[in-house]
């Protein structure tokens, strides 16, 4: 919108002082309803009914506001009144600011965009990152080479438990990470639980670099079609286009598509910012129900036809 911005023309020459300066009196009251009616201000020109010369005069006087602020919010309002008629966006807590770093983006990037964030619990710096990430983006995650160490938030470790009812084994972990965990037995980088027996109901959250993900994944599929894995649920980036998720999605009885991105947990236990990419749960296993059930919350889950160890 900017300062030459360009506002439809409602003026309401008889209009009531008194509304006018209620209006004004529900701007300062009311914050969250403010942008709107800062927006309907502009617009039908209720300055005029104050006895000011021009919007910004007004909003500097009444409000103590200066016009690029005023314009600032104005930007941030149309684009909530453009984002919000669409689903999938929830916009109950976003702030001027975060709306600020949308305005890069054309409407259709900036609705793709809005619709993968968490604006309540999401900076206005990780904001910026996803929406550079958008407009810069990355290597698909197929050709992921980044930090291997990063690990599961506890609400889907504790999903996990309570679908399999314990966990026996986490073949690509660490001490902090089996903190969250709590396999029966885990293996670390230095284990190389590649070279290590699976058996019983599994956790992985595999090393995401393209060489490892595949051997991770195919060593998955070696266990669940001989039985050595009864149950499994595999957390990794949703490269469905790549052979080793096409793998592990023919055992899959059931996947679970998140609908915000998987904020993973550094190796001093800190969550990170945005991924770049999103993320996929596939589950391999015998009680596709009870996954549903309790993966649903995190997003949608689709059914597929296989049960584990049973192709």
């Amino acid at each position: 919108m900017g300062d030459n911005m360009s506002v439809a023309i409602m003026q309401e020459p008889n209009l009531p002082v008194s509304e006018a300066r209620a209006q004004i009196e529900r701007m300062k009251g009311h914050w969250q309803q403010f942008w709107f009616e800062l927006r309907d201000f502009c617009e039908r020109q209720r300055w005029i009914a104050l006895g000011y010369s021009s919007f910004k005069a007004c909003v500097q006087q009444e409000l103590g506001m200066s016009r690029q602020h005023a314009y600032r919010i104005l930007d941030a309002a149309n684009m909530r009144a453009e984002l919000e008629c669409h689903p999938g966006v929830t916009l109950e807590m976003v702030t001027e600011r975060q709306l600020r770093e949308l305005k890069v983006l054309g409407p259709e990037q900036r609705l793709e965009v809005a619709r993968q964030i968490d604006f309540a619990n999401t900076t206005v710096r990780e904001v910026r990152q996803i929406v550079e990430q958008a407009k810069n983006p990355p290597a698909h995650v197929s050709y992921n080479s980044g930090n291997n160490e990063w690990y599961t938030p506890a609400e889907y470790i504790e999903a996990a438990w309570r679908v399999m009812g314990r966990i026996d084994l986490d073949p690509a972990s660490s001490p902090i990470a089996n903190a969250t965990v709590r396999a029966v037995r885990y293996y670390t980088v230095e284990d190389d639980g590649l070279s290590k027996p699976w058996l019983g109901r599994v956790f992985m959250n595999p090393p995401y670099a393209g060489e490892l993900i595949g051997r991770f994944a195919d060593k998955m599929a070696h266990h669940v079609l001989h039985g050595d894995v009864s149950e499994a649920i595999v957390l990794v980036n949703n490269a469905t286009e790549t052979n080793w998720f096409q793998r592990l999605l023919v055992l899959a009885s059931a996947v679970c598509f998140p609908k915000q991105r998987v904020r993973f947990v550094d190796p001093d236990g800190n969550p990170s910012g945005a991924p770049l990419q999103g993320q996929a749960l596939l589950y391999l296993g015998i009680n596709p129900a009870g996954f549903t059930r309790e993966f649903e919350a995190f997003g949608t889950v689709l059914h597929g036809r296989a049960t584990a160890g049973h192709d």
